[in-house]
């Protein structure tokens, strides 16, 4: 069975004694950002191939979040399937070396990580009305959260740093949910048998779109009418203000989703640059992560620090387990001014 080594104490673990947590992003070793080559964000079209993924075997799983199903391609089986296609060296090391960090490489989105359920759990509780709003999900990996949102009537953006994850993960999974359910067959075992037309395309094309790479440069690809299209149809920002026009406040977003994205401190001035740029001014970021990341260096009172000394937004922390390494969910809004 293909395993993770990331070095995240699991619920059963002696909590280590932590450093005293800072809100500066530089006191963590070893993370220099600026020596390193960041993958450029993309925008993916949904096609053919990517429907060609779910033939062949792929076993599905689903999880229920209040009334909601939620399909999903076991990893098992995505990783399976990955291993005997054509990925980029980005993606090898996950397979060679079996492990869930190579920063600016690989940044873990083959895992469905502990706070994606405690995400899941905080949105169900909040019984959020999500019909007809725009809703983000940063790190999305299999992209529980986003799916979620998007059965509940939302139109979804959903980003993950590799573009195989995209490819090979999320877009599927996305289809799971999203086209006519006459279209997929599963079995007992969970083995899927799907038969997809054009209009299956299109079904999931309507509702989500897909971005890969870096969070630098990812505003501009959200905040976009044709973000995968190599046009001149770019958000154009008011040079005084730095705001944007009518068309980019429409395209802001009600909700931004994200969980296990802040162990690397090196990344918070990018992580909240995109969340206050694309966030609405009535919206909310709800953030899933742990209190600290033994052996990378983050953690939700840094984060919370390094937001609240940039003065933009309001933080709202709930503990969502409090055995063993303490899980939370940030609640972040704009602040009244």
């Amino acid at each position: 069975m293909f395993r993770f080594n990331f070095s995240v104490e699991t619920e059963d673990q002696a909590e280590p004694m932590a450093e005293e947590p800072t809100d500066d992003p530089s006191a963590e070793k070893g993370h220099s950002a600026a020596l390193r080559d960041w993958l450029p964000a993309q925008c993916h079209e949904i096609n053919q191939e990517h429907l060609n993924f779910l033939t062949d075997g792929c076993v599905v799983e689903e999880v229920t979040i209040g009334e909601t199903g939620v399909k999903y391609i076991s990893m098992n089986s995505a990783l399976e399937k990955m291993q005997h296609a054509e990925v980029s060296a980005n993606i090898v090391p996950a397979f060679q070396d079996h492990t869930d960090l190579v920063p600016a490489v690989y940044e873990g989105g083959l895992k469905i990580w502990e706070c994606t359920w405690d995400l899941l759990d905080h949105l169900s509780s909040m019984k959020m009305n999500m019909s007809g709003c725009r809703v983000l999900e940063l790190g999305c990996g299999a992209a529980l959260p986003g799916l979620y949102a998007a059965l509940q009537g939302a139109h979804v953006s959903l980003q993950d740093y590799n573009e195989e994850v995209i490819r090979y993960i999320t877009i599927p999974n996305a289809v799971l949910n999203l086209v006519d359910s006459s279209s997929i067959v599963i079995d007992e075992e969970g083995t899927i048998d799907c038969k997809f037309s054009e209009s299956s395309v299109k079904q999931v094309a309507e509702r989500i779109s897909f971005f890969s790479g870096d969070w630098s440069g990812l505003e501009g690809k959200l905040l976009t009418q044709n973000p995968c299209e190599n046009s001149e149809d770019k958000v154009v920002k008011n040079a005084n203000t730095g705001t944007s026009g009518s068309d980019c406040g429409e395209l802001k977003f009600d909700v931004i989703l994200t969980s296990e994205t802040i162990y690397n401190t090196d990344c918070y001035e990018k992580l909240l640059h995109v969340m206050t740029s694309c966030l609405k001014r009535n919206g909310i970021i709800i953030l899933a992560a742990k209190t600290h990341y033994f052996g990378v260096g983050g953690g939700t009172q840094q984060f919370i620090n390094f937001v609240e000394k940039h003065d933009q937004l309001d933080v709202k922390s709930f503990v969502a387990n409090s055995q063993g390494l303490k899980r939370e969910i940030l609640e972040m809004r704009f602040k009244n001014k």
